[in-house]
């Protein structure tokens, strides 16, 4: 048996007729009875049936396999109780018979049909797919441009009646529709207005429903309960299965079977017409919807009522009490109630202009908000102030601006100064200001983050984790022990990040959108842990599971940082130099001198050029920097090293920006440079302490990467100091061949007479113009391009030209891509 059930108008029967008539159907006889006409009898119809029935059986021979199809159409019209039992008394006389039948009403059926071997169409089926749309419109000799194609989809929902209806209006604008996208809107709701005005709203059948049906569409779910809510009518479960048999309502299936819904575009019509009479809100039903769920405690389907009934004083007041909630769970529908309300409903409230500011215009002026807390103002004042929720809100929104527009050093200091008052108003005011504490410590941890003050940011990130956090918000728990992991990872303390990790694992949050916004600071944790115990296979593991991030991920620097050094240490440092490029043109708003990227990033740039023995442009990289840190230091410190400057890399190894430096993998990749410049100076006693340091840190770290990825040359000449290595550094020594960096990295140095010579070259190859120029002989010029040219290893202007440029000597050659 095959069950086609929809509302009217949906193509139950065109669908039913179109398959008979397709080569898919069975080659047996079919049996058609069309809509039962008013008031049939049913005993007269089933007799009727049982004739035909009959009939075709008996021509059909007993051995035939295909089988005879009886197709009752709308039979919920026969308005008959045993309708059900007919139809299973008449598949009991003949396996050969199949049954297809169409109806509105799903109570035709019960759950006796779950015995029967059938097929269910549900209304969604009959829907019309977009190239079923696209083929509709073309039958009728128009052809509508992708966009107003779209529309038609959205606006009609694939609804058959509509989608024919919206043909008249299509064909005017054919595929000018970009030149006139707001005319074929309003067009095409028009036609479906007149559509739901003709067929259902003035049906006589359905007059005195017509009320109930304007009341209740504000509903996109109806149960009994809501209708009975919203019209004061007791009859209401009554009116709502009337509405059912007519084919205006559908009954949604089991086990949501005591639900119905109109078709949506039958629903935004109606509604339509009920804005019509109150275009400036509040919709009467929709703002009861809305406080019944309030008093449900469904908080946010209270906020969607509330916006969709335009009454915004209770949207914003539902925004104000449950903020954290709704953010927590319903992001998107945060955003988009606060692009609803117009600029009157939110003139006097700070906080929602503020929130406003933040969702709805991303880098944007954050002066647009006035300053609650100057660096002049009173912490203690301030705490005590009766505004201190919109104080705290607001300053801490324009500090996300601040940051998202990539201005750290200022997010940074604004963010200070909001933990300590944040810190002064819960000793003051715990009941005004603990609920929210913990998501804005979670915000204000992420701002030091990014801006570099891992300490800070660690701080404010474990309160936010220990807070007592309102109920449905683990997502700032999850979130805060994932961004904890993180600078644990990125300063070498490789267990801290772990315990952190499992605390991460702790609060799985249901919410898709959540997980896929708080997964990435604990993903990028657990590589880089993996990366640094050598482990390189679960590392690449974790980072595929990361995958592409969106251009407005913040923390795409660490992403980057821990892709690039598993490339590095894999060998594939050309790999990891085109993803650093690539990646740096996308993110390159947040590339800022007070950003925590510039200084790490700049760092991996100038090991990956290291690597590939490329030593001038890791020199240029580290000196064109806009942030200078412990990080590029100890950068420039192994090029000085490889490049055989073994007093500058210790010079390097003690500036203040190393030395005042805690994150234990930077005392240990100076410790093991300081090891192996002192072995060049045949300073033996100190590089066997500088060893013997290192190999502490690692006792207390677990840290192998630094070992493993010094030059291989290197690692053989400390094995000669006496100092028992740990085995796991030795067991992740690769083989001479494969060494992370060269022994010895090539730079070209240049006197500022060969500088001066080859940029004048860039523009003659005269060397009696070069001589006029710099005030010089031609025989001292002569003399300046052979030193020239055995530097660069050329033997010709143009190879010199263009390996100087590559170095970074000069500026790139005319028509050559820098």
């Amino acid at each position: 048996m095959t069950v086609v059930r929809g509302p009217r108008g949906a193509g139950k029967t065109a669908f039913a007729t179109t398959w008979i008539a397709s080569a898919q159907r069975p080659s047996g006889p079919i049996v058609m009875m069309d809509t039962p006409a008013p008031h049939t009898a049913p005993d007269d119809y089933w007799n009727t049936v049982a004739a035909r029935v009959d009939a075709a059986l008996e021509s059909t021979p007993a051995a035939a396999s295909d089988p005879v199809v009886l197709v009752l159409d709308d039979i919920d019209r026969l308005h008959d109780p045993a309708a059900e039992l007919r139809i299973l008394g008449l598949l009991d006389l003949d396996p050969r018979l199949h049954v297809v039948a169409t109806t509105r009403d799903s109570c035709v059926f019960s759950d006796a049909m779950l015995d029967v071997d059938h097929v269910a169409i549900s209304p969604t089926d009959l829907l019309f797919t977009l190239d079923e749309s696209r083929a509709v419109l073309c039958a009728h000799g128009t052809e509508a441009a992708p966009h107003l194609l779209a529309m038609v989809q959205d606006l009609t929902g694939g609804f058959p009646p509509l989608v024919q209806a919206a043909v008249a209006v299509v064909r005017p604008f054919g595929i000018d529709f970009e030149q006139s996208r707001e005319l074929a809107l309003s067009a095409l709701e028009r036609s479906i207005d007149r559509f739901v005005d003709r067929e259902i709203l003035r049906d006589e059948e359905l007059s005195e429903l017509r009320d109930f049906m304007l009341t209740t569409s504000a509903a996109k779910t109806l149960t009994a309960e809501i209708a009975a809510m919203l019209t004061a009518d007791h009859t209401a479960h009554d009116m709502l299965r009337e509405l059912e048999a007519a084919g205006v309502l559908v009954r949604l299936p089991w086990p949501k079977d005591t639900e119905w819904q109109y078709p949506p575009p039958i629903r935004e019509s109606l509604m339509r017409d009920v804005r019509n009479e109150a275009p400036e809100g509040p919709l009467r039903a929709s703002s009861d919807l809305a406080r019944w769920f309030l008093q449900q405690d469904d908080v946010a389907q209270a906020l969607v009522y509330a916006v969709e009934g335009r009454d915004w004083d209770q949207a914003v007041s539902i925004l104000k009490a449950n903020w954290v909630v709704l953010i927590s769970r319903h992001f998107r529908l945060v955003r988009e109630s606060l692009a609803a309300l117009p600029e009157h409903a939110v003139a006097d409230d700070l906080t929602i202009r503020a929130g406003r500011e933040l969702f709805l215009r991303f880098g944007a002026d954050s002066a647009q908000l006035p300053d609650l807390a100057p660096p002049t103002v009173d912490v203690d004042t301030a705490a005590r102030g009766p505004a201190i929720a919109d104080v705290l809100a607001v300053s801490s929104v324009q500090s996300f601006i601040l940051r998202i527009a990539g201005n750290l050093t200022q997010a940074s200091e604004l963010t200070v100064r909001m933990s300590e008052l944040g810190d002064r108003a819960l000793e003051l005011q715990p009941d005004t200001v603990s609920a929210f504490l913990p998501l804005l410590r979670l915000q204000w941890g992420i701002t030091q983050q990014l801006h570099g003050d891992l300490s800070r940011s660690s701080a404010e990130l474990r309160r936010a984790y220990n807070s007592n956090r309102p109920a449905g918000t683990d997502f700032v728990a999850r979130n805060a022990a994932g961004s904890l992991a993180l600078n644990y990872a990125l300063i070498g303390e490789l267990g801290h990040a772990e315990t952190w990790l499992e605390r991460e694992r702790r609060h799985e949050d249901a919410a898709a959108w959540v997980t896929a916004m708080v997964r990435v600071g604990g993903l990028v944790a657990g590589a880089l842990v993996a990366l640094d115990r050598m482990e390189l296979d679960v590392a690449a593991k974790i980072l595929a599971e990361l995958g592409d991030l969106p251009d407005d991920e913040e923390l795409w620097a660490f992403a980057l940082y821990a892709h690039c050094q598993l490339e590095l240490v894999s060998g594939q440092a050309g790999a990891g130099l085109d993803r650093m490029h690539r990646a740096s043109a996308v993110y390159e708003r947040w590339f800022t001198p007070g950003s925590i990227a510039a200084a790490l990033l700049t760092a991996t740039e100038a090991d990956l050029y290291s690597a590939l023995g490329r030593g001038n442009e890791a020199w240029r990289t580290v000196e064109k920097t806009p942030g200078r840190g412990p990080w590029t230091s100890m950068a420039r410190a192994r090029m000085n090293l490889s490049s055989g400057h073994p007093a500058a890399a210790l010079a390097d190894c003690v500036r203040p920006t190393v030395t005042d430096c805690a994150h234990p993998r930077i005392r240990m990749e100076s410790a093991l440079v300081q090891a192996a410049a002192h072995l060049e100076l045949s300073h033996e006693p100190q590089a066997q302490a500088m060893l013997q340091r290192a190999v502490a840190l690692f006792d207390q770290t677990g840290l192998v990467r630094p070992f493993a990825s010094l030059p291989v040359g290197r690692i053989a000449q400390m094995s000669t100091l006496g100092v028992a290595l740990p085995e796991k550094w030795l067991a992740a020594v690769p083989p001479p061949e494969s060494g992370v960096f060269p022994d010895r990295i090539r730079l070209v140095d240049l006197s500022d007479r060969e500088s001066a010579v080859l940029n004048v070259l860039a523009s003659t190859s005269s060397v009696a113009e070069i001589a006029t120029t710099l005030f010089v002989s031609q025989n001292t010029v002569k003399t300046q391009l052979r030193s020239v040219y055995r530097k660069l290893g050329v033997h010709s202007r143009a190879d010199a030209l263009l390996t100087a440029a590559r170095l970074g000597l000069i500026g790139p050659p005319p028509g050559t891509a820098g």
